[in-house]
């Protein structure tokens, strides 16, 4: 009731700024003044007041109070969605990728190229006491391989947590990987063989184009809308010109475009897949981090047929350190089970112990609440920031949850050139053109919002804003 009660006093705040009824630069209620007035206790204006400073409503003074910051503006249009000729193409990876992974590491750099989620949350320390309690009270090691299906104190979490995606499956049919990026992996060489073709959502996250070049495939680019992602119409009119073994989707909030398909079009998508009898092989890696009232249901809740293998981690709702992966399969079970084998024969004991038992307590789904809400409100923050330090020209996206923005620039503006600017001022983004094969977007760019704003970020948007503006100019 507490949290609920924060929450809602911080939304009446926030309303009173965006209205104007507390102007920008004027001083708040004090806290014991805002407790008088709300009859409410002094924990809970202090805990609404970090929630607006979180934010970005307000900022505090030492000595002095809080004070409102800025109004949120959400003026900008949000992107195009692209034009490709459906065809299909050999999948080549840039050399930009690996430099821009290179680049993660550099030292002092204000880094938004990385999909990772934030590490400001308690379940970090939670995850940390978890693997020194598990490590020494749990054999991890010199028990040789273990059984490549994974432990099932972990499938049957997994198969918990699919219910609410609205996806009911036996422990027996869950695969554990190493991540989701591996999980894919193993579908795809399970589902293809060299020089088949498979249909991707344009744009499309850069890892999975790198799987698709590993495995000899071509690519045929399906446009997503910003809103309702993948088009249906043009996946099908791919799938009646192309013999397209696959279809690969991140079908709640893309990567990076942070859309997802409604319920509805997901039920015609299968529908879809059934007439053609192709399989799909879906990312829910994002799922979990909704921003509305309830996650959306999986492409795979309105699979009857075992068409849609969906494969999802922690690595974006805990830690990629985690490696912790899964597949969800009835009708490919054992062709994964068998890939796997022969691919790493097991996965490490200790990281998927240590999930299964977070899973299983109150405190994932606490973390969960929690960082939804701080994502929405770093999200915003975002926003307030680009609108304030770039050309009225700049498209960004509209996230409906996950951590990452894409922006769209004037066609004229190199986000490549953006891209290296950035790197030389110590500010890290991810260039568009990583993203499609077609080089459809260098006038676009990512960047993942999930960590806190801090002054020295708030600074590098503002670079980068001038460095755009200076291009529009020209």
């Amino acid at each position: 009731m507490e949290n609920n009660l924060y929450s809602q006093l911080a939304g009446k705040m926030a309303g009173l700024i965006r209205t104007g009824a507390i102007t920008v630069g004027e001083r708040m209620p004090s806290v014991r003044q805002l407790s008088k007035l709300e009859n409410v206790s002094i924990s809970t204006v202090t805990a609404a007041y970090h929630l607006l400073e979180e934010q970005g409503w307000i900022a505090v003074r030492p000595k002095s109070g809080y004070y409102v910051r800025r109004q949120v503006r959400d003026s900008l249009e949000v992107p195009s969605t692209s034009e490709i000729q459906s065809r299909p193409v050999l999948a080549t990876t840039s050399q930009l990728v690996m430099d821009v992974q290179r680049e993660i590491s550099k030292p002092n750099a204000v880094s938004f190229s990385r999909a990772i989620p934030a590490t400001d949350f308690p379940i970090t320390r939670h995850l940390e006491r978890t693997y020194t309690r598990l490590s020494r009270m749990r054999k991890h090691l010199g028990i040789g391989h273990t059984n490549p299906v994974g432990p099932y104190e972990l499938r049957q979490q997994i198969a918990h947590h699919a219910v609410d995606a609205g996806v009911a499956i036996s422990p027996a049919s869950i695969v554990t990987t190493a991540g989701c990026l591996n999980a894919m992996g193993l579908c795809l060489q399970v589902l293809t063989q060299p020089g088949d073709v498979v249909a991707v959502e344009s744009p499309c996250y850069y890892g999975i184009l790198q799987l698709i070049e590993a495995y000899g495939l071509k690519a045929v680019e399906i446009p997503v809308h910003h809103q309702t992602g993948l088009s249906l119409g043009a996946l099908k009119l791919a799938m009646e010109q192309w013999p397209i073994k696959v279809v690969l989707s991140v079908s709640s909030f893309s990567n990076p475009l942070g859309c997802s398909i409604p319920d509805e079009r997901k039920k015609e998508l299968v529908l879809l897949l059934e007439q053609y009898q192709v399989p799909l092989i879906e990312d829910d890696i994002y799922g979990d981090l909704y921003f509305g009232r309830r996650r959306t249901r999986a492409i795979k809740a309105f699979d009857t047929q075992g068409l849609v293998l969906l494969c999802s981690s922690l690595s974006k709702t805990i830690d990629p350190q985690l490696r912790v992966g899964w597949i969800l399969s009835e009708r490919y079970y054992q062709e994964l089970l068998h890939r796997k084998f022969l691919n790493m024969l097991s996965t490490p004991i200790l990281p998927q112990l240590v999930s299964a038992e977070i899973l299983s307590q109150g405190i994932y789904e606490r973390h969960l609440r929690h960082a939804r809400e701080a994502y929405q409100y770093r999200y915003r923050h975002l926003v307030d920031l680009v609108s304030e330090h770039f050309p009225t020209t700049t498209k960004i996206s509209r996230p409906q949850g996950g951590i990452v923005a894409w922006f769209e620039l004037p066609k004229h503006v190199d986000a490549t050139e953006l891209y290296h600017y950035g790197r030389k001022h110590d500010v890290l983004i991810a260039p568009g053109e990583m993203f499609s094969l077609n080089k459809q977007y260098q006038h676009c760019f990512r960047l993942n919002y999930s960590a806190r704003w801090t002054p020295e970020k708030e600074k590098a948007i503002e670079k980068l804003g001038q460095w755009v503006a200076a291009r529009c100019s020209t």
